[in-house]
């Protein structure tokens, strides 16, 4: 059993934190957070220990490893305090806002041997890790293009102030929506990626974009169409698909269900020629506790197993995580944003 501190008590912080208290391997020592309303309530719903400043908590309290869940300007200072004091951490993404300084958690962490993870839950979706089977086990073939998008209905009017509107405090869809949808290209095509093209552009807000156009080039020969936008008013709730083109067939696939289009069928699989489609439904996704879904706690069980010992890497390395805060620097070279 290990126990973990969490350091940041906002939307996120409550649903991690909820699941982490139900999490094999895991006990949660401590909480940290600036709102004392925030723990006020904890302080009289728990027994856990509350503190308003990370760095005494950390002084104060034994723990194993933290969750840093906090705003995204200041993931670098605390990731980087947590991997000093030789704690393990799981960090919402993006890693960092930097390219320079992902890469200087990810020395730091090998310096340091700690085990690090980042939350890019799409890694964990059932559907999406069969997808990634199928690509890996070249069921389509020789995959020629894939289109990915992220979209949802954040910033609908106009929009001048806030930190969704500042760059510097991680907002833009680049920097919100955007990680999700490039962590995923780079979980499904391959890390040995280069951006081809990018395209920013605002609808609504003034100081950042709303909307993203991202060609990544994977391996010298996959070529990928990202589409980032938070300006969708006719999304719900925001949602990632994709769709994979190969020389055998496509596929189209998103959190909830697969299609997948064989020009010939697959007898090893039971795929038939033609259309054939399963659901998320039809995965084994059973978790010890369900809060927004089955992938926030299928993450947090491998930040149990990483922490244990039973496994030696995440599938959300704070190395892969580090290759998204990459990518993003390139676009936004490429757009004038940093010179």
């Amino acid at each position: 059993m290990k126990r973990i501190g969490i350091i940041g008590i906002g939307k996120m912080g409550m649903s991690h934190l909820a699941i982490a208290n139900q999490t094999p391997g895991l006990k949660v020592a401590a909480v940290c957070d600036t709102s004392k309303a925030f723990l006020r309530v904890i302080r009289k719903n728990t027994d856990f220990n509350c503190f308003t400043d990370y760095k005494k908590m950390l002084d104060e309290v034994e723990i194993d490893g933290v969750m840093v869940l906090v705003p995204n300007s200041l993931h670098f200072d605390i990731v980087s305090h947590c991997i000093e004091k030789g704690l393990h951490v799981f960090v919402e993404k993006p890693l960092t806002l930097s390219f320079k300084e992902s890469k200087q958690l990810v020395a730091l962490s090998k310096e340091k041997s700690i085990k690090g993870q980042v939350g890019y839950v799409n890694r964990f979706n059932a559907v999406f890790q069969r997808v990634r089977k199928l690509l890996d086990d070249s069921v389509l073939g020789k995959i020629t293009h894939y289109e990915n998008h992220m979209r949802g209905g954040v910033v609908l009017k106009e929009n001048s102030s806030g930190w969704r509107n500042n760059h510097e405090e991680g907002g833009g869809c680049l920097f919100d929506y955007g990680p999700h949808c490039l962590d995923l290209a780079t979980y499904l095509f391959g890390t040995d990626v280069s951006v081809q093209g990018a395209m920013l552009k605002k609808v609504f807000s003034s100081e950042v974009e709303d909307v993203a156009y991202v060609n990544l080039l994977h391996d010298g020969e996959i070529m990928g169409t990202n589409s980032i936008n938070w300006s969708d008013s006719s999304v719900r709730k925001a949602t990632n698909f994709v769709e994979v083109m190969g020389t055998k067939g496509k596929l189209k696939a998103n959190k909830q269900e697969l299609s997948i289009y064989l020009n010939e069928a697959n007898e090893t699989l039971n795929l038939r020629e033609g259309w054939n489609k399963s659901y998320i439904t039809d995965e084994e996704t059973a978790v010890p506790y369900y809060l927004r879904g089955e992938d926030f706690s299928r993450q947090l069980l491998e930040f149990s197993d990483l922490m244990n010992g039973k496994i030696v890497t995440s599938i959300a390395s704070l190395e892969t995580a580090s290759i998204t805060d990459k990518i993003i620097e390139e676009v936004k070279i490429k757009n004038g944003k940093l010179l």
